[in-house]
């Protein structure tokens, strides 16, 4: 239950950066591949980081750990020394990445969670509106595609996605008024406030996205 689109086209990786990604990922090119990276620091931040980003996997090691080496070391200080955040020690361990997979598989997976530990792409960080190849991400099974229902299955989820994606910026004035900014009281106000804005936002308008799990 992969999605239709060429998915390895997203990122479009130059020569370089797919000689790099080498070193680190088992492949550069599938939506499921192991994370081979040595660090056990970088490979816990790494899915941290993922779970809360639009951007794949491979992006995000390239745009933010390659460019600075340090940058385990430091998720792990702040989070599980300064913070206490224990949990974040499971994030240092094997990992396996599905990428591009449908909702309803993700949970089928998931629900097999005997001697595992699943994390994935939080809908509560994560906006769904953006779309790749002037497609949004829903998943589009070959055999409804193929059907007589592929027209009227399209057009269902594209308006539910219009939808979706016109009711953010009015749920976000909506609680942004009946949870005012003043009401709150933060080390970094604006960030933590429209933080919790975005929360709320997104448990209201989840839907039957495409997942990345890992």
């Amino acid at each position: 239950m992969l999605a239709d689109f060429p998915y390895h086209s997203v990122d479009n990786f130059s020569s370089i950066e797919r000689s790099t990604l080498n070193q680190h990922f088992s492949n550069v090119d599938k939506a499921v591949f192991a994370i081979i990276t040595p660090r056990q620091v970088d490979r816990g931040a790494l899915m941290s980081r993922y779970s809360r980003s639009d951007k794949t996997m491979r992006r995000i090691f390239l745009d933010e750990f390659i460019s600075n080496p340090t940058r385990g070391e430091e998720f792990y200080n702040k989070i599980l020394n300064e913070y206490g955040d224990d949990s974040v020690a499971e994030l240092g361990e094997a990992q396996i990445a599905i990428e591009w997979i449908s909702n309803i598989a993700a949970k089928k997976i998931e629900d097999q969670r005997i001697g595992l530990s699943y994390l994935e792409k939080s809908s509560r960080y994560v906006t769904f509106d953006k779309k790749i190849h002037n497609k949004y991400k829903y998943y589009r099974d070959k055999n409804i595609i193929n059907s007589k229902y592929a027209d009227l299955y399209i057009e269902a989820c594209n308006n539910a996605f219009e939808l979706y994606s016109k009711n953010i910026p009015i749920l976000q004035k909506f609680i942004s008024e009946i949870e005012p900014i003043n009401d709150f009281t933060y080390y970094d106000s604006f960030a933590d406030y429209f933080l919790q804005l975005h929360l709320q936002i997104w448990e209201l308008l989840e839907m039957e996205e495409l997942l990345n799990i890992y």
